[in-house]
């Protein structure tokens, strides 16, 4: 019974090309991570302005959200092994030259260029490794690698910060920064002797003959960068599915904007207690872990589709559940339940959106999804911030998602496809 409720770690045993790629990425995280506050910091301490961190900040997003869209036409058109190990190489290298930087030059004008390669190289680099994980591991352990891979992502994003913090209190930027080259360097070398993928969907590209978007029209043998974005952007308004994990993402992820709202609630709510503000975001990533490691039976239940739009509405309302919480316990109670359930949200969409997309065009709607999940969170974090200028902090929390529920449960609705969509109709093969 326990063995089909936990994640399934087989592919972690029984695939050497995963495992080592799994281990490498875990370990890069951390060394991203720890550069990831490293940065403002630097910056910050370097210069004393805000502006002047937001502006290096944003360098870093418009680099991640180029990358993503090109990653995912050169995930389509080139080796993707090779290019995620030439990408994961530069994202090493603009790691050291921040070191440097930080050590010697201390130019700030440097800072935002290095952090900006860095960008551009690593989301080419996650985007061509989402790509390549069907021809990796067999179809029926999609969802077990969605949840491992949320599990690494989800403790480097809440390790690694703190360690950069106290790297940055005892050490210095350059420190921080020389430990996510070596960490870059150490997981290149575990890369460089291990097999290329042999085995599930073959590798290729959207350029073809044998593949087709899902109108039945075939991509020209020759496409441009833009032309090939739109092919992906067709095949995705063309696959009933995937359009509906896409529209029911954009949802989701203005869920995202709820973090923006938590000292707001602390201050309001808890007198402010700095604790409090570290237990609500340690409940939330508790939670995404125990729903990561919990998630074996997913790839069992009938209707993947409406048990995805049933656990966005249940998300949004625990939200709502942890703002109007009256006692701080009840409140960290909602946000671990809200933390799992959006966990198994993420193991769904990364399997859904893997198993309906053709081999050659996975790059492309990847980097789609991407962007989606990056400019969602943005967005949701400016609106989840107007609401509460409007309501009050006290409320704020409870009002945006009581709101977001309702938009959640019109978006179930609307999404028809999605919801009809079985387990049998999800796992046929694409060409």
């Amino acid at each position: 019974m326990a063995a089909g409720i936990l994640l399934d770690l087989s592919p972690l045993r029984e695939d050497r090309t995963f495992r080592n790629l799994f281990v490498g990425r875990t370990i890069l995280l951390f060394g991203v991570g720890v550069v990831a506050v490293t940065v403002p910091l630097e910056v910050y301490t370097r210069t004393g302005s805000t502006p002047t961190v937001g502006l290096v900040s944003a360098a870093e997003s418009v680099a991640f959200l180029i990358g993503f869209l090109g990653g995912g036409v050169l995930a389509d058109r080139t080796d993707r092994w090779r290019l995620i190990r030439i990408t994961w190489a530069l994202s090493g290298i603009s790691f050291a030259l921040l070191a440097v930087n930080a050590a010697v030059w201390e130019s700030t004008a440097l800072t935002a260029l290095f952090v900006a390669t860095n960008g551009l190289s690593g989301s080419v680099c996650i985007t061509a490794m989402l790509a390549v994980m069907p021809s990796i591991v067999d179809r029926s352990k999609l969802h077990a690698v969605g949840a491992l891979n949320t599990v690494s992502l989800r403790l480097g994003s809440v390790l690694a910060p703190v360690l950069g913090g106290l790297a940055f209190a005892v050490g210095s930027a350059a420190w921080n920064y020389a430990a996510g080259a070596a960490a870059a360097a150490l997981t290149w070398v575990l890369l460089a002797v291990t097999p290329p993928p042999g085995h599930g969907r073959v590798a290729g590209t959207a350029d073809t003959a044998e593949e087709h978007l899902a109108d039945g029209t075939a991509p020209d043998a020759v496409e441009g960068p833009l032309r090939a974005l739109r092919t992906g952007g067709r095949f995705v308004l063309g696959e009933p599915v995937v359009l509906g994990v896409m529209a029911a993402g954009v949802v989701g992820m203005l869920g995202g904007g709820s973090i923006v709202l938590v000292p707001a609630l602390v201050a309001a709510r808890f007198d402010g207690l700095p604790v409090a503000v570290g237990a609500i975001y340690a409940a939330l990533a508790f939670g995404v872990v125990v729903g990561s490691l919990a998630s074996g039976w997913v790839r069992r239940h009938p209707r993947p589709g409406l048990l995805l739009l049933v656990l966005m509405v249940g998300c949004f309302a625990l939200y709502a559940l942890a703002g109007a919480a009256p006692a701080l316990w009840l409140t960290l109670v909602a946000l671990v339940a809200a933390g799992a359930v959006n966990a198994v949200e993420e193991v769904l969409r990364y399997a859904l959106l893997q198993l309906r997309t053709p081999d050659g065009l996975l790059g492309r709607v990847n980097s789609l999804f991407s962007a989606q999940a990056m400019g969602g969170a943005a967005i949701g974090a400016v609106v989840a911030g107007t609401v509460g200028g409007i309501v009050g902090d006290a409320d704020a929390l409870w009002v945006y998602n009581a709101v977001m529920t309702v938009v959640a449960l019109l978006a179930g609705v609307l999404l028809r496809p999605l919801r009809r969509a079985t387990r049998e109709s999800v796992e046929e093969r694409v060409a």
